[in-house]
C-alpha cells in the first residue's frame, strides 16, 4: 500500500512544533503501511519578503525531508499564493495541479494506492478531484476549525468543506458534533464514521503522583477562540479563593500583546506563566506536574490536548464545545461548563483546586478512559482496515 497525505501544515526538523500529531500518527502507521508520502503545497516567498516575520517559516521550509528513511517522506512543493481568501480558485487549482503531478510521478515507480486529506478544505477538494480522475479512493479527515468556522458560518470557501463530505468516498470527522454540523450542509455518497485520532501512550501517561500544588496548565494557541480572555477574568476569581494556585499557558500568542496588557490589568500576571509554544516531549513531561487541564474554548474539534491530559491522568475542566463532551464525562473526569460562563469557569476551577481527592479520584477515571478509548494504537488499526476495504472495493469496481 501506498498513503498519499495532503496535508495543510507539517512539521520539519527546524520547526517541530507545527502539526506534530499528525506526524506522531504517520509514524505510527509506518509500522503499518509499506510507503507513505506527505504532501504540503507551501506558498512560495519572493526573496525580498523572507524577513517578514510571518512567513519566515514557509521560506525556510526545505522541499523535502525523509520522516522515515525508505518508508516516509514529505515533500513541500511551492505554489504561488495571493495574500488572504483572494483568488480562492485560483490557489485551489494550484492544490489540484501539485497532486495530480505527484499521482502522476509516481504512477510507474510506485503508484499510489489510495489519498487521505486533512483538514476539510482546499487540501481535500484537490485530494478528491485527483482521486476521482485516477479511479482511487479517497479519505478527508475533519478536526474542527473548517466545519465550525468556514462551514457553519459560511466563510468564504465553505463549499469546498460541504462538497468534499458529499464526495469522498470516507469522511472521518474527530467528533459527533462535527458530524453533526456537516451532515446539515449535505448527505456524504460515501461512508463516515468518526474516528478519534489518539494519544501515543508511551509518551503520555500519568506520574506516580497527582501534583499536590494548585497548579493550572492551558495548552493551545492564545486567541479569543480559545477562551483565554474568559480565563484571565476567571482566573482573577480563582486567585481570591486560592491565592497560591498558579496558571501556566503554553502557546503562541495571537493577540499582539493584549492578552499580557489584560494579565496585568487584571492583576494576575504573578500568578501566569507564559512559555510560548514547546515541543511535544516537553508538553508530555510538563502535564504530569500539574493538578488540572483548563480548556475554556468556544468551538473545538475534540482537542488534542485534552485527550493528552487524560492520558496523563489529569481531570479537565473544559466547555460543552465540539466533541469535548465525547471525551470528558462531567463530575467524572472532569468538570465541563457552558461557553463564556466566566463565574462557571471560575467555580469549577476553584472547586477541583480546593479538593486534591476528589481530583485523584478524577485523574484515575481519566486514565482508565484514555487507555480504554484513547490509545492511538487502536486508532491506527482502525484506519490501516478502513484503507484495506476502500483499496479492495476500489479494485473489484475497476474490475468488474
Amino acid at each position: 500500500m501506498h498513503l498519499l497525505a495532503i496535508v495543510s501544515t507539517f512539521p520539519t526538523p527546524e520547526y517541530p512544533i507545527h502539526g506534530h500529531v499528525l506526524e506522531e500518527q504517520l509514524r505510527f502507521l509506518c509500522k503499518r503501511v509499506e510507503r507513505i508520502t506527505v504532501l504540503s503545497p507551501t506558498p512560495f516567498v519572493p526573496g525580498f519578503m523572507r524577513r517578514i516575520h510571518r512567513v519566515t517559516r514557509q521560506a525556510s521550509l526545505p522541499d523535502r525531508y525523509q520522516i522515515v528513511e525508505g518508508r516516509c517522506e514529505a515533500l513541500f512543493p511551492r505554489y504561488f499564493k495571493v495574500p488572504g481568501q483572494l483568488f480562492l480558485r485560483w490557489t485551489t487549482a494550484q492544490w489540484c495541479r501539485i497532486v495530480d503531478q505527484t499521482v502522476a510521478r509516481f504512477a510507474k515507480t510506485c503508484p499510489v494506492s489510495i489519498l487521505h486529506a486533512q483538514p476539510g478544505s482546499i487540501s481535500a477538494w484537490a485530494a478528491i478531484c485527483v482521486a476521482r480522475r485516477y479511479c482511487l479512493p479517497c479519505v478527508v479527515t475533519y478536526q474542527g476549525s473548517e466545519v465550525h468556522t468556514l462551514l457553519a458560518h459560511h466563510h468564504k470557501g465553505w463549499q469546498l468543506c460541504r462538497d468534499s463530505f458529499r464526495l469522498a468516498d470516507l469522511n472521518l470527522p474527530v467528533s459527533r458534533a462535527l458530524e453533526g454540523i456537516l451532515r446539515l450542509h449535505a448527505q456524504p455518497s460515501g461512508r463516515c464514521e468518526v474516528l478519534l485520532r489518539g494519544v501515543d501512550q508511551t509518551r503520555f501517561f500519568p506520574s506516580s503522583q497527582l501534583s499536590a500544588e494548585p497548579r493550572v496548565l492551558f495548552v493551545g494557541d492564545i486567541m479569543q477562540e480559545k477562551g483565554v480572555f474568559d480565563l484571565l477574568l476567571a482566573w482573577a476569581q480563582v486567585k481570591r479563593a486560592c491565592p497560591n494556585a498558579s496558571l501556566t499557558i503554553v502557546g503562541l500568542d495571537h493577540t499582539q500583546g493584549l492578552f499580557s496588557r489584560t494579565m496585568r490589568s487584571l492583576g494576575v500576571d504573578s500568578s501566569v506563566t507564559l512559555t510560548g509554544p514547546l515541543p511535544h516531549p516537553a508538553v508530555a513531561n510538563l502535564m504530569r506536574q500539574f493538578r488540572l487541564l483548563c480548556l475554556p474554548s468556544h468551538g473545538e474539534g475534540t482537542p488534542n490536548c485534552v485527550m493528552e491530559a487524560l492520558a496523563c491522568g489529569l481531570p479537565v475542566v473544559a466547555t460543552r464545545v465540539g466533541g469535548i463532551p465525547d471525551i470528558v464525562e462531567h463530575e467524572k473526569t472532569g468538570l465541563l461548563v457552558d461557553k463564556k460562563d466566566v463565574d462557571g469557569l471560575a467555580a469549577a476551577l476553584v472547586t477541583l483546586l480546593g479538593d486534591a481527592h476528589q481530583c485523584a479520584r478524577m485523574g484515575q477515571a481519566a486514565q482508565v478512559f484514555a487507555r480504554e478509548h484513547l490509545d492511538a494504537r487502536k486508532t491506527i488499526d482502525r484506519l490501516v482496515a478502513l484503507y484495506n476495504e476502500l483499496i479492495y472495493s476500489k479494485t473489484a469496481l475497476m474490475t468488474r
